[in-house]
């Protein structure tokens, strides 16, 4: 398992590629960017922002130490995004989504309305390592690293996975499902829990 630290300024363009890469054939993405030229000339910019502001702000950013993977973990009690969030990020949403940046964005408070108002738990809103490096233990790292704290803490965990594929990944990391989400319109997304051990 990969060793993962807190990320800095200066690694958010390699958090943007890496990001990007990683949901270059993810469901949820797909829909909603079924443009793929679109999506590989503009999903790094929107990560890279996305990730940008996030620093600095309760939880965690975490990378491998050549950056070929990253997580976004949202501290207890700050998960929700507000319409101030929506606006900072408005211009890489519509360079990325273009004419379904609404569907993103009603999609985004779908999510939201699903999400479990309590307990107080971490919150793993964006994780993915770039497919050449995966299955080097950079993921495992960058899940360890919180959950561990969780299980110290006594804190619970979730995330939201829109890939059926990795749902046994997080299995493994001590995630269950608790519902199947579909969005309107749209692909499937398995809601998972994590209570500490």
């Amino acid at each position: 398992m990969t060793t993962a630290r807190d990320a800095i300024a200066a690694d958010l363009p390699r958090i943007g590629q890496s990001l990007a890469a990683a949901f270059d054939d993810d469901p949820l993405w797909e829909w909603l960017t079924p443009d793929k030229d679109r999506y590989r000339r503009t999903a790094a910019a929107f990560f890279e922002r996305d990730a940008a502001l996030r620093l600095g702000t309760p939880g965690r950013i975490l990378v491998d130490d050549d950056v070929r993977g990253a997580a976004i973990w949202c501290a207890p009690g700050a998960w929700s995004s507000s319409v101030g969030d929506a606006a900072r990020i408005l211009r890489p949403s519509l360079a990325l989504f273009g004419r379904r940046t609404l569907t993103g964005l009603n999609a985004l408070r779908s999510l939201e309305k699903a999400h479990p108002v309590g307990p107080p738990h971490w919150y793993l809103s964006v994780i993915g390592t770039d497919p050449d490096h995966q299955g080097k233990g950079i993921g495992s790292g960058l899940i360890a690293t919180v959950t561990e704290e969780c299980d110290r803490e006594g804190i619970p965990a979730y995330l939201e996975s829109s890939k059926e594929a990795n749902v046994s990944y997080y299995a493994r990391h001590g995630f269950a499902v608790t519902e199947e989400f579909t969005l309107k319109g749209g692909p499937s997304l398995w809601l998972m829990w994590r209570d500490p051990r």
